[in-house]
């Protein structure tokens, strides 16, 4: 019954952040502009499976600030090399993992796009650390600042780039939300065989 009241403040949540990209083409000196697109986000985060947390589809689309131009030579095609997550909580919390700097290697053709798969916003390595550590039942299985077995978070995510004629380049931030929770980890389940023994296979 509990699991089931997340899932309509979760998709609350993730449409208060639909609109909140906030446009920088003002902040570089690049001719073009990049715009972020995220979809089919993880949304709910199982503590006690160390994986990353993934974004199975980004899509980004370089715009020319003046739409009256063209670049037939390509000069404005933007190389992404990296890109930032910023984690704020919306529980009322404070603690959240550190800033993420991650390398991209993404090429937009100049008025074009690209769909980055499954890149993360977390890495594994944070998925048992603080404050995530505390909803882990050895733990205690709660957030000691708010009470709850589950930690609401937002991420912020900004792209960083240079065009061909070496103007750097900063996407706008897009933003979305993360429902952190112990939910049970990966454990060996006892598979019968053809001659009736018992085989172990670790689910996933």
């Amino acid at each position: 019954m509990k699991k089931a009241a997340w899932i309509p403040l979760l998709l609350i949540a993730a449409l208060s952040f639909e609109p909140g990209c906030t446009n920088k083409q003002g902040e570089t000196e690049a001719p073009v502009f990049v715009t972020v697109s995220l979809t089919l986000q993880p949304g709910f985060v199982n503590v006690g499976v160390v994986a990353p947390v993934q974004i199975q589809t980004i899509a980004l689309a370089s715009r020319l600030k003046n739409p009256s131009q063209t670049d037939p030579q390509g000069f404005a095609t933007i190389t992404v090399d990296s890109y930032t997550v910023h984690f704020r909580r919306t529980d009322g919390g404070t603690r959240v993992p550190p800033d993420q700097n991650l390398p991209a290697g993404v090429i937009i053709p100049s008025g074009g796009s690209a769909s980055l798969t499954n890149f993360p916003v977390l890495q594994a390595s944070q998925i048992q650390l603080s404050p995530f550590d505390q909803l882990l039942p050895f733990n205690g299985g709660f957030d000691r600042e708010t009470g709850k077995a589950e930690i609401d978070m937002a991420f912020d995510i900004t792209f960083f780039g240079h065009t061909v004629a070496g103007q750097r380049v900063q996407s706008e931030t897009a933003s979305g939300p993360l429902l952190f929770t112990f939910t049970g980890n990966t454990v060996p389940t006892p598979i019968p065989t053809a001659t009736g023994s018992v085989a172990r296979n670790w689910t996933r």
